[in-house]
């Protein structure tokens, strides 16, 4: 399996930086002790890839991944070839502008879903745009793994485990899985009158 990468902002990494240098030097991430103990010298950044989005009345309306909406850019973080954090960045009018940095799981079960798909003879020889997509609202987040003709996703933490296991699914299967959940929950912010839900 070959990873391709859409075309990046050119000043993505540019913009990164003082950020990351800024952060490693607050050492304020006690969640996350391989960020906090990472020296500067030996951070990089991977390739930059797209987060897309799906929404509830997305999902309830039966609608698939061609009509999810693009957001941010995503680097992972790695210090000594250990991946440590997943660094975005948000298109403001046409430039990038730091978004966020999440310490937390999602950059490791990126890197352990992409380690998977490697693994997976349904991948074997294939070239593949790496995505990542999230269904907000339910708390699902997929590694999307882009060809023409056929898109593979991985579920990955901090998708609840009722929803879907991680393992390799078509768009078809996921999808289905996702939808009854999907109406159930719009169901519930539709009844909800006193506007309580979702604050």
């Amino acid at each position: 399996m070959q990873l391709t990468y859409p075309k990046a902002p050119s000043n993505g990494v540019q913009t990164l930086r003082p950020v990351l240098q800024a952060a490693l030097q607050t050492q304020g991430f006690g969640i996350n002790r391989l960020f906090a103990s990472a020296a500067p010298a030996k951070i990089s950044l991977s390739e930059a890839y797209r987060g897309y989005s799906l929404s509830l009345e997305d999902l309830s309306q039966g609608k698939g991944l061609k009509d999810a909406r693009v957001g941010d850019w995503h680097y992972l973080v790695f210090a000594d070839g250990v991946s440590i954090a997943d660094a975005q960045l948000a298109e403001v009018r046409g430039h990038v502008e730091f978004a966020s940095l999440n310490h937390g799981n999602l950059a490791a079960a990126t890197v352990d879903a992409l380690k998977l798909a490697e693994q997976s003879p349904q991948l074997q020889g294939k070239t593949v745009e790496l995505r990542v997509l999230f269904v907000s609202a339910l708390h699902v987040v997929a590694i999307w793994l882009h060809a023409a003709g056929e898109d593979v996703l991985i579920p990955i933490e901090p998708t609840p485990r009722e929803l879907a296991l991680t393992g390799l699914y078509s768009e078809a299967a996921l999808l289905a899985q996702l939808k009854p959940k999907a109406d159930q929950t719009k169901q519930r912010f539709d009844a909800d009158t006193r506007g309580q839900l979702g604050s």
